[in-house]
């Protein structure tokens, strides 16, 4: 998971480079077919056809479909939105699956974590600022796609015990890369630079193998102890927003993210003991 947190921002600042000049579907469309081939090159010359077999093909469709609309969501903003502010608000994910987990997973949550949850969107909100300038279009996005992610963990989650991690991460990229296959050519705009290309390439390539390492993650322990890692990502969020966009978080960005990191720590530690 560390792993994975630490190479998001790689990938978020190229989809963002490129989204400033390129229909977003476009750098969507590179994010799946990209990973598609990747994984693909990697995998089908040691386990074959069967790499594409699910036991449970439409679950493995819905899962993948959440992930696609949580990538697409966040590519969307990212436009509009410094980069370590994204990450921050995604930084909810581990919240929501904490939450989510009691009605999907039957997990137990005690008042500790409940409280966490609830202080940790107190975080959200310090950072979105609903009702002023900083609320916009970009930051609804990063919402819809923390919550969409959170649900793609937990469903992760239920089919770790019966699907292999390859087939799950080959069926996460199969299905955004089909459906960003249909929208793409109606507005392809031609790569304008050998670097471009390259962006594009990269944009798919980190993203597998990130989304990998989550998948293995999520397959080697509880949901809502996984989760909070991934906020090793804020520093080199901040580090390639600040160095690639001249974008450094102000102090109500910082005040939240430390508020929604510690409520994380704390279902984290809550987890742990229990």
């Amino acid at each position: 998971m560390c792993l994975g947190a630490a190479l998001l921002p790689f990938m978020n600042t190229f989809a963002k480079t490129l989204a400033a000049e390129y229909p977003v579907w476009q750098v969507v469309w590179a994010r799946f077919l990209g990973h598609l081939i990747c994984v693909s090159v990697i995998f089908l010359p040691t386990i074959g056809r069967a790499l594409f077999v699910s036991r449970r093909p439409w679950s493995q469709a819905g899962r993948s479909g959440v992930f696609f609309v949580s990538n697409a969501a966040f590519i969307g903003a990212l436009p509009f939105t410094p980069l370590a502010t994204a990450s921050s608000i995604m930084f909810t994910t581990p919240l929501i699956v904490t939450l989510l987990a009691v009605p999907l997973l039957g997990e137990r949550v005690g008042r500790w974590r409940i409280g966490a949850c609830v202080f940790g969107f107190v975080g959200a909100l310090v950072i979105i600022r609903p009702g002023t300038e900083m609320f916009n279009a970009g930051s609804a996005l990063v919402a819809l796609s923390a919550v969409c992610f959170a649900i793609y963990q937990l469903w992760t989650r239920t089919l770790s015990t019966d699907e292999r991690p390859e087939t799950q991460v080959v069926y996460t990229a199969l299905v955004g890369a089909v459906c960003t296959s249909i929208l793409v050519p109606f507005v392809w705009e031609t790569p304008q630079s050998w670097a471009h290309i390259g962006a594009f390439c990269a944009v798919g390539l980190v993203g597998a193998i990130a989304q990998f390492c989550v998948v293995q993650a999520l397959q080697r322990g509880p949901a809502s102890v996984i989760s909070p890692i991934g906020y090793v990502e804020l520093p080199s969020a901040v580090a390639f927003g600040y160095a690639v966009f001249g974008d450094f978080p102000d102090h109500a960005t910082w005040l939240g993210a430390a508020l929604i990191i510690a409520a994380g720590l704390t279902i984290a530690y809550r987890e742990s003991r229990a």
